[in-house]
């Protein structure tokens, strides 16, 4: 069965969503691309801007007072041209003299513009590519636009014809757009852009998909629905909708490479007579287009964004305080801007970082690094220099092949980067560090994690030293080590963040489209991210668990983990450590630091929709970036209670734990739902405590894989010399900590063997108090850690499990001994008085006394103990995977495969 389904995980993964996005894409510009004689076709880039596109539309560059690009006229002519085209027009924001200045210098050009037109009843701000109008028209279209029926309307009375661009992207602070919106687009446009290169292909497919969806009856209907006569604005209720094509391009970086065909009956004759400018306006008017190019996802965006992040570096002037913080916008807007202001003012006083953010840019435009750079750079950047190199190689190369070129240059210099940050934080650490790696622990952590108030403390290091915080730590050193790579690495990676924020802003608008046409839905799929699972915990335990039952029926979830030598599997990704720090008392789990971008990139390739994280490492904040950066929810599985943790293992006051606590109610605020395993974790986190809504909140559960067949049973003698099948013993099983109670043991057992003299003791397991325990009870048996099929055995084979630990949320355990008949002995708390029945399948106590006690009375009531075991195997029938599984996965929104389907599967 497993098999059967992890060969069917591989065959759809051949196909995937984004996959499947591109072979339709490219089979309907296969079929554009023969729709009209191409000796008989104008190329024209429809959608493109130069350095007059001064304002910008988004808040923050009108905040900061950027334009949207500093590309000069010539430059953008000079790439259109060689990119292969026939007619030049520029579509700059909201005005058109980039072309009239063209034709001033005697330049053969379409005028055209980007409008950004107003819809009075949304407060919704969509742009209109305009053509063909002469500078009096422009006055009065700049002046229409505040009422985009005036400006259609005007624009149709004078022929001036007009293309929606973008049409699932525009401006509004409203979220709850409604799909009649596009039902006012079908009447109120002729012509929509499919194709638009620095957009997702996604969103190219539902237009299209749309547009052509769109009958006269449907137009008819929404014409009388809105009380809008389609043909005010020269709409055909007849003819089907036209499609266009454009780069969208506002760094010369791909201007040409996508744009539309223009059809022209006896093209050679013509253009000896007439302007191809005015063949194109023909064109445009007659609808005789067909768009060519290539969408490239989110790459050439990122690429553009991160063009323009170098050239705010080089460029940006102060915006001034004042101006800032009494324009218009939100404060966390103003706030954030502020912030950006501030690293970009500050990147300006370091001139090598400045001198390579240039590089950066001239090498994106073809210019590789000169002989001066490449010769004088020191050995730690010679990387840097190489991929700038390859960047500035794949200008001369096709369009697909330099994009790859392009973005494989930049993870690696992004990757680079970082492993040079995490090397020169270990050194410094090692330098500076008041802790040293073999004393620390969460106590010391949590008492010297503080900031100084005075800032210079901070950015110089000149504090005066304190023992309670960081200060006195020469951060000015660590800064003039990490300001370069942290930078660039922040450069890189904002480019990314920002092009994916951009083009999924809209996200639940275009799932209810994806819906309201019928086609091009997104599948929903979950990434799990976690910091363990392949390691001996048992919060890596439970995950693995679940992985295996997700392999098994082939759920719609994937994990990714960080590790530097797992294998990947089918439903398990695995990215390689940029860095990795072992904390001594911490047993043998390690801290690793993932490449946050190749996770973002198996996010988005992989189809994903909606993100899970079970751990607060550092997959945590990477969830929160996928979440931020995809506009998709983002769901917490809470394994730890941390506050216990905190309580059980050092020696905080309640104020001191309370930091703790206020910094966990931020973090779960975060995620649109938290899964928790018993019923007072639930109430804490809706309690006032956290104060989460009650349906943010899910309580689910572990389950139990199933157990082997025909187990045989571990004879005691095997695990304790000279014991026979009479010889009561004690089993604990687990990760041998402070917090897991496992110091306890040695005072229960001891009081229990007063009253049973011959009692045994076996321990498994591993973990940092495990020498403690070892000189606490030199008569007990430890057998290390055990293999699943061997521990199995041992539950099958011995008489009571013994489980100290007052910390677990839940309690694999204490299910792993129920499913081959062992009653369990815990204390009444969270998690254990969850899943025990008191007296029926185990027993739940409150004290150390009370838990010997329970010992001695259990192997005095031998006749009970058949039926204990009977009800312990019928309390695992509760924690079975299947129901548990479809629970999850209905929170979290995802399909569940129906219960016939699954049997089907398994035969």
């Amino acid at each position: 069965m497993i098999e059967l389904n992890l060969n069917r995980h591989r065959e759809k993964a051949v196909t995937s969503f984004r996959e499947q996005l591109q072979v339709d894409f490219q089979r309907y510009l296969a079929q554009e691309a023969v729709r009209f004689n191409p000796e008989e076709c104008l190329r024209m880039d429809f959608h493109c801007h130069d350095r007059n596109s001064d304002i910008p539309d988004e808040l923050w560059g009108r905040i900061l007072g950027l334009p949207e690009t500093w590309l000069e006229t010539r430059d953008l002519v000079k790439c259109l041209q060689g990119n292969g085209s026939d007619v030049i027009t520029i579509t700059n924001h909201n005005n058109a003299r980039s072309c009239w200045e063209l034709l001033d210098k005697g330049h053969d050009v379409v005028v055209g513009t980007e409008f950004t037109c107003h819809f009075p009843e949304y407060e919704l701000y969509v742009h209109v590519l305009t053509y063909g109008f002469t500078p009096e028209q422009e006055v009065v279209l700049n002046r229409k636009r505040r009422d985009i029926y005036d400006f259609l309307r005007y624009a149709a009375e004078h022929d001036i014809p007009v293309v929606l661009p973008h049409p699932l992207y525009f401006y509004t602070r409203n979220p709850h757009i409604r799909l009649e919106l596009f039902e006012k687009f079908a009447v109120l446009f002729q012509r929509f852009e499919v194709l638009n290169g620095h957009r997702d292909i996604w969103q190219s497919l539902l237009v299209l998909n749309w547009a052509r969806g769109l009958t006269e009856e449907k137009l008819v209907r929404y014409g009388h629905k809105h009380k809008l006569n389609p043909a005010d604005f020269a709409v055909s209720l007849r003819a089907p909708k036209v499609l266009t094509g454009g780069s969208d391009d506002h760094m010369g970086l791909s201007a040409g490479q996508c744009g539309s065909s223009l059809f022209i009956p006896n093209l050679a004759q013509r253009r000896k007579t007439t302007p191809l400018s005015q063949l194109a306006l023909e064109a445009i008017r007659a609808g005789r287009i067909a768009p060519y190019g290539h969408v490239g996802e989110n790459q050439k965006l990122s690429l553009a964004l991160l063009d323009y992040f170098a050239q705010i570096a080089t460029r940006m002037e102060d915006p001034g305080l004042l101006r800032l913080m009494l324009h218009r916008g939100e404060t966390n807007d103003k706030l954030a801007c502020f912030a950006i202001a501030n690293v970009m003012l500050e990147l300006k006083k370091h001139k090598n970082t400045q001198r390579f953010v240039g590089f950066v840019h001239d090498a994106l435009h073809g210019t590789k690094p000169g002989w001066k750079l490449r010769w004088g750079v020191s050995a730690d950047y010679k990387f840097c220099v190489k991929h700038l190199e390859t960047i500035a190689e794949s200008h001369d190369k096709p369009p697909e092949q330099a994009r790859e070129m392009v973005n494989e240059a930049i993870s690696a210099l992004f990757n680079g980067l970082t492993h040079l940050i995490a090397g020169r934080l270990g050194k410094y650490a090692s330098k500076y560090s008041e802790i040293p790696l073999d004393e620390f622990s969460t106590e010391t952590l949590i008492r010297k994690f503080e900031i100084p108030t005075q800032i210079r403390g901070l950015a110089f290091g000149k504090a005066p030293r304190d023992k309670k915080n960081i200060t006195g730590v020469n951060f000015g050193e660590l800064v003039d080590q990490l300001s370069f790579p942290l930078i660039m690495a922040g450069v890189l990676a904002g480019s990314q963040v920002a092009s994916a924020r951009v083009l999924y802003e809209n996200r639940s608008f275009l799932n209810d489209f994806a819906d309201h046409i019928g086609s091009n839905h997104h599948p929903r799929r979950a990434l799990y991210l976690t910091d363990t699972l392949r390691d001996k915990n048992g919060v890596s335990s439970s995950l693995s668990a679940k992985l295996a039952e997700i392999q098994r029926r082939d759920y719609p979830v994937d994990f990714l983990i960080c590790h530097s030598d797992a294998a990947p599997e089918p439903h398990l990704h695995v990215v390689r450590p940029i860095t990795q720090i072992t904390f001594p008392n911490f047993g043998e789990q390690q801290l690793r630091i993932p490449d946050v971008l190749e996770i973002a990139r198996i996010f988005y390739s992989g189809g994903y929709d909606r993100v899970v994280c079970s751990t607060e490492g550092p997959m945590v904040l990477v969830a929160l970036l996928i979440k931020y950066m995809f506009n998709v929810p983002a769901f917490f599985f809470m394994h730890t209670d941390w506050l216990d943790f905190v309580k059980h293992t050092t020696n905080l006051d309640h104020h001191e734990r309370d930091r703790i606590r206020r910094l966990l109610r931020a973090l779960y605020h975060q995620f649109q739902g938290v899964f928790v395993l018993n019923t007072d974790h639930r109430k804490w986190l809706t309690g006032s405590q956290i104060g989460l809504p009650e349906e943010a909140v899910h309580l689910t559960g572990h389950h139990v894989e199933p157990s082997r067949r025909n187990v045989v049973p571990v004879q005691k003698s095997e695990l304790i010399p000279g014991a026979t099948a009479a010889t009561p013993v004690l089993f604990m099983a687990g990760r041998m900590s402070k917090e897991k109670g496992v110091l306890e043991l040695p005072e229960i057992y001891k009081a229990a063997k007063q009253q049973i003299p011959d009692l045994q003791l076996v321990i498994a397991g591993s973990g940092p108090a495990e020498a403690e325990l070892r000189a606490a009870l030199p008569e007990a048996t430890f057998l290390g850690w055990v293999s699943r099929e061997r521990i199995e055995q041992i539950y099958a084979g011995l008489d009571l499990f013994v489980f100290p630990s007052q910390f677990d949320t839940f309690g694999n355990v204490i299910l792993e001994a129920f499913s081959q008949g062992m009653p369990v002995l815990a204390y009444n708390c969270k998690g254990p008085k969850d899943i025990i029945q008191n007296g029926r399948n185990g027993y739940l106590v409150d004290t150390i006394e009370e838990m010997s006690g329970r010992i001695v009375r259990h192997f005095s009531e031998r006749e009970r103990h058949a039926a204990m075991r009977r009800e312990a195997l019928l309390r695992v029938a509760d924690y079975q995977a299947e129901p548990i599984m479809r629970q999850f996965l209905g929170n979290m929104g995802l399909p569940i495969a129906e219960p016939e389907m699954e049997q089907r599967s398994a035969a």
